[in-house]
C-alpha cells in the first residue's frame, strides 16, 4: 500500500496530527510499517480495535501502540482495545472466518449512495462486472436504507456470492486494499447460511 492508502485507513477513525510511512533510504520503497498520531488521543484505541488483524490481500495488518523510547520486550505491552460499535464484531469475523463462496466488501459504498435508485443500480452493475472477472457471480446483495428501519443489518456492506470458493478467494485477494471511489476496499468472507437466510451483519 502506498502512503495515501495507509493514511486513508487511519483517517477513517479521525484526523491525524502526524504520520510517517517508514521507507528504505536507498530504494525509497516502504518498509511495510508506519507511525501515526491522532489529534484526539482517545481515537488511538478505536483505530487499533478496528484495524488490527484486518485482512488485506494475503496479509493481515498488525496495529498496536508504539513503545516510546525503548525497544525491550517489557515496553511492548499488549495494545488496549475498547468496544467500538460494530468494529469488534466485524474484526472478529475477519479473523475467524474460513474462506467461503460469499465475499463481504466493506468501505466501498456509503449509505447516501444507496438511497438513490439510479445510483444503486449503477453500483450493483459495477460490482457485478468487477467480480465476474474472477468467476461466476451467482447473486449480489447490497442492503439499502429503508424508512422506519434505521438499524438495518449490513448497511454500507456489499455481499457477493460466487459459484466456487476458489473464485471468491481470488476476488478477495485482488480487491482488498484497492481503491473504489477514493475509498480503500476491505474484504472478509461471510457465512453462506446467514447469507441465504438474508441475515446481514
Amino acid at each position: 500500500m502506498n502512503e495515501d492508502q495507509v493514511k486513508e485507513l487511519l483517517i477513517a477513525f479521525g484526523p491525524l496530527r502526524a504520520f510517517n510511512l517508514v521507507k528504505d533510504t536507498t530504494t525509497g520503497l516502504s518498509k511495510g510499517y508506519a507511525f501515526c498520531e491522532y489529534v484526539d488521543a482517545q481515537i488511538t484505541d478505536q483505530s487499533i480495535a478496528g484495524l488490527h488483524g484486518m485482512q488485506l490481500g494475503e496479509k493481515k495488518l498488525i496495529v498496536q501502540r508504539a513503545a516510546l523510547g525503548s525497544k525491550t520486550g517489557a515496553a511492548m505491552t499488549a495494545p488496549v482495545t475498547i468496544q467500538v460499535p460494530g468494529a469488534q464484531q466485524a474484526l472478529q469475523n475477519m479473523k475467524d472466518t474460513r474462506p467461503t463462496e460469499v465475499l463481504c466488501l466493506l468501505n466501498m459504498v456509503t449509505v447516501e449512495e444507496l438511497a438513490e435508485d439510479d445510483e444503486y443500480e449503477d453500483i450493483v452493475a459495477d460490482i457485478k462486472e468487477e467480480c465476474e472477472k474472477f468467476g461466476e457471480v451467482k447473486s449480489i446483495e447490497i442492503p439499502r436504507p429503508t424508512q422506519g428501519m434505521a438499524d438495518l443489518g449490513g448497511l454500507g456492506k456489499i455481499y457477493v456470492e460466487f459459484g466456487e470458493i476458489g473464485q471468491c478467494m481470488e476476488c478477495s485477494n485482488a480487491l482488498a486494499g484497492r481503491k473504489f471511489s477514493q475509498r480503500v476496499v476491505m474484504t472478509m468472507y461471510y457465512d453462506p447460511d446467514k447469507y441465504h437466510r438474508r441475515v446481514f451483519e
